[in-house]
């Protein structure tokens, strides 16, 4: 194989890499959500990293899923009364 082969190669594998990340971080976004919302949501995202400190795999992305679901859980209490 030559050069210009594995410059293509690295290349190509490296651009899909950084998509699949910029998809996966889109997807993951935060919800919309009021300032009540967002305050309560980011306390108890902060109490889980206290509890997660430790943990190896506590990631960015597991904050933003666990806020997204702190969101979630609120807005299915809202609708069941």
């Amino acid at each position: 194989m030559n050069t210009k082969g594995i410059v293509m190669l690295v290349g190509s594998v490296g651009l899909f890499l950084c998509v699949i990340g910029v998809v996966a971080w889109v997807m993951t976004a935060p919800l919309e959500a009021g300032e009540f919302e967002t305050k309560r949501c980011n306390e108890y995202v902060s109490q889980l990293d206290m509890l997660k400190r430790y943990n190896w795999f506590w990631t960015p992305y597991h904050r933003r899923m666990a806020f997204n679901d702190c969101l979630t859980r609120k807005f299915g209490e809202q609708k069941q009364p």
